[in-house]
């Protein structure tokens, strides 16, 4: 009970997949809750005879006998399903037995467990399911529903209070799944755009470890350490024994030294292996993983940059300007720079190379030049390359 308290409590770290089972497990408690409730609730009040509350009983208690095998079976979206449809069950139950005003309760009730799923097609069924029954409940249940029949519009009250309650929900459910399709649309066009830097800076930050004579990422023993810290911590939130944290923690040491590739490739190691291994590959850090650029775009973001100027990202030469000598001075400066500087990807599209002064043309007089040159400054391009060449080229 106490590592599943702390679970919950650590429920925004852990996958959506133990969250979706951590909300099954509390929905499980609060039907066993009201079950029990319902047995000697139902002696007294509910309309069946007794082989009827027997058998509904045992109808119930076989349900929820399954939805905890299919919990225990890590069978989450089944078990999602069936513990709204025993809520739907208990629903019916009370609606069909009783008059009482209670029984309109439920209807809010099974509302309230689908809302806790936070599952916008499950609730597009089965919410939109609940309140039909809910309004033929109301329309067909009129006088033991309305306690002073004289004020006039009671009904019409009860069924705008239920069609509200059902379409906040909706509202909020969209909101979210809005939210949330729009980060990871953000996340994934802001992966497309900066992959290439990524690549870069990764290659980059390799090559000064080497020259630094830097250990690898997976022998440093500082390294080795936080990863053993985390692996505990993820095995105490989802497993009840360390030992499979020690091995997933060794796992992911081995697989620094040895690819993919090549683990998949072992005849000897099992099939569960492997499919850990393809997991935990995206978490690797001596090469261009997920986590890589996870770390990189987050450093990115929360480092310090200088303080807005209006003109900080123009391009265009005749903006910086308005000066023809300068503009020229500029335009010098950026021929000489892209002559001198590696500007230029080679075979394996890396940025290792100096362009040729054919290519330096092109920028210059290409289709895209008008993006940063005005007419002017092309033409005066044009018809001074040679002296770019010989003064401000490379020798």
């Amino acid at each position: 009970m106490k590592s599943f308290f702390r679970r919950i409590r650590d429920a925004e770290f852990l996958p959506m997949s133990e969250v979706r089972k951590i909300k099954t497990i509390l929905v499980m408690i609060f039907l066993a809750i009201m079950t029990a409730l319902t047995i000697p609730f139902s002696i007294f009040f509910l309309d069946y005879s007794p082989g009827m509350k027997i058998l509904f009983l045992v109808v119930f208690l076989v349900a929820f006998g399954l939805i905890t095998l299919m919990v225990t079976l890590n069978r989450i979206v089944p078990s999602i399903q069936f513990s709204i449809l025993y809520t739907i069950g208990l629903t019916l139950l009370f609606s069909n037995g009783t008059d009482e005003f209670y029984a309109y309760l439920f209807f809010f009730i099974s509302l309230a467990v689908i809302v806790f799923y936070q599952e916008l097609y499950a609730f597009l069924i089965y919410g939109t399911l609940v309140t039909g029954l809910g309004i033929y409940y109301i329309l067909t249940h009129q006088a033991s529903l309305v306690m002073t029949p004289d004020i006039p519009g009671v009904i019409i009250i009860h069924i705008l209070v239920l069609v509200l309650f059902y379409f906040v929900f909706l509202v909020q459910i969209l909101y979210n799944e809005k939210l949330y399709t729009d980060m990871n649309f953000d996340w994934v066009k802001m992966n497309q755009v900066i992959d290439k830097y990524q690549e870069d800076i990764f290659l980059f930050l390799d090559e000064i470890r080497r020259e630094q004579k830097d250990p690898l990422i997976h022998e440093d023993l500082e390294y080795q350490k936080l990863v053993k810290e985390l692996s505990t911590f993820v095995s105490q939130q989802i497993k009840e024994s360390g030992k499979d944290g020690q091995a997933l923690f060794e796992l992911y040491l081995y697989m620094h030294e040895r690819s993919l590739v090549k683990i998949l490739d072992n005849e000897e190691i099992s099939p569960q292996l492997k499919k850990t291994a393809t997991r935990l590959n995206k978490y690797l850090l001596n090469r261009r993983t997920e986590l890589v650029s996870l770390i990189t775009n987050f450093y990115c973001r929360f480092r310090k940059t200088d303080n807005y100027l209006p003109d900080r990202y123009e391009y265009k030469l005749n903006q910086l300007t308005d000066h023809n000598d300068e503009q020229v001075i500029a335009l010098a400066n950026l021929y000489q720079y892209l002559s001198h500087e590696i500007a230029g990807p080679d075979e394996w599209d890396q940025m290792s190379r100096i362009l040729s002064p054919e290519e330096i043309d092109t920028l210059f007089m290409g289709p895209d030049a008008d993006e940063f040159l005005t007419p002017t400054q092309i033409a005066f391009y044009r018809d001074n390359q040679d002296l770019f060449r010989e003064y401000l080229g490379k020798k």
